[in-house]
């Protein structure tokens, strides 16, 4: 009997994806599969279709509690998840890069504990 040694690469860059689907999931409230209306389809497929990849769209696909979130610091979220979730992991950012990016998005004195 033959043994086949199956290797998943993961890598930064893989971090880096997952790392985008969880902002796509905080940004939307939505669980990364199921019930986007059809089969198959998971957050990332989704929010290219509702948004066809725009960050002026990006009203289209927010929670509805993030509501009190200034709109300039959403489309910025929503970039850099865009970023993250790009099907060319050459076309990812670094993590560092991640961070850096989401730190630009805030704005001061907008951030409020409920």
């Amino acid at each position: 009997m033959k043994k086949y040694a199956y290797t998943l690469k993961v890598d930064e860059k893989s971090d880096v994806y997952s790392f985008g689907v969880v902002l796509l999931e905080l940004i939307t409230g939505r669980r990364p599969v199921g019930n986007f209306g059809e089969d198959g389809l998971d957050i990332v497929q989704w929010i290219m279709m509702q948004t066809n990849g725009n960050k002026e769209m990006v009203m289209k696909i927010l929670d509805e509690r993030l509501h009190h979130i200034p709109l300039t610091e959403a489309k910025q979220v929503f970039f850099v998840a865009k970023l993250c979730v790009h099907e060319h992991s050459v076309e990812r950012p670094t993590m560092r890069e991640v961070v850096e990016m989401l730190a630009q998005a805030k704005q001061p004195n907008t951030f409020r504990m409920q």
